[in-house]
């Protein structure tokens, strides 16, 4: 994938990407301030006892040509977006949704975790037109292929890279 190679992703490689990709978000983290709220502290209590990310959690890939940012090609990029929701139910009850997408490309492979909380919700991710461009591995789907259509630019990176702009919320 990083190569940009054409392969086949089954659900146990799904499960082994996924779970990579959630303890390289994780590790990229600690390299940030500690003042920047991204992915909670119990996310690496959670990957420690289950080995895996959790059911609440999103994992996608997708496929770009490495972008040329000034003299040279970038061989890797990492991104983290938090964002915070606040809605009423019908009920009138109010309610606080968290949710941090981080991104990684490396090479030609673009990896996204998305996680949001509390847990107990059910959501669905808004990919905003770039469902072709990605695939879910995370929960684990039948064999996927590699690469989906590409991502173009870094206005498409930029945009598929912030999922969360406009949740869809079940409560």
């Amino acid at each position: 994938m990083i190569k940009g190679e054409n392969t086949g992703i089954t659900p146990v490689g799904q499960n082994l990407l996924a779970t990579w990709v959630l303890k390289t978000a994780l590790m990229c983290q600690l390299m940030q301030d500690a003042s920047v709220h991204n992915l909670p502290p119990s996310h690496y209590k959670e990957l420690f006892l289950d080995r895996k990310p959790s059911q609440q959690m999103r994992v996608f890939v997708a496929y770009m040509r490495p972008p040329r940012y000034g003299p040279g090609v970038s061989p890797l990029e990492y991104r983290s977006i938090p964002s915070e929701a606040s809605f009423h139910a019908p009920d009138g009850a109010a309610h606080k949704l968290w949710g941090v997408v981080v991104t990684l490309r490396i090479g030609y492979a673009v990896l996204q975790l998305v996680s949001v909380g509390p847990v107990g919700y059910t959501y669905e991710v808004n990919l905003a037109g770039f469902a072709p461009y990605a695939r879910q591995i995370w929960p684990a789907q039948d064999t996927t292929s590699w690469p989906p259509r590409p991502l173009k630019s870094i206005d498409e990176l930029n945009q598929f890279a912030d999922p969360l702009k406009f949740p869809k919320v079940v409560l």
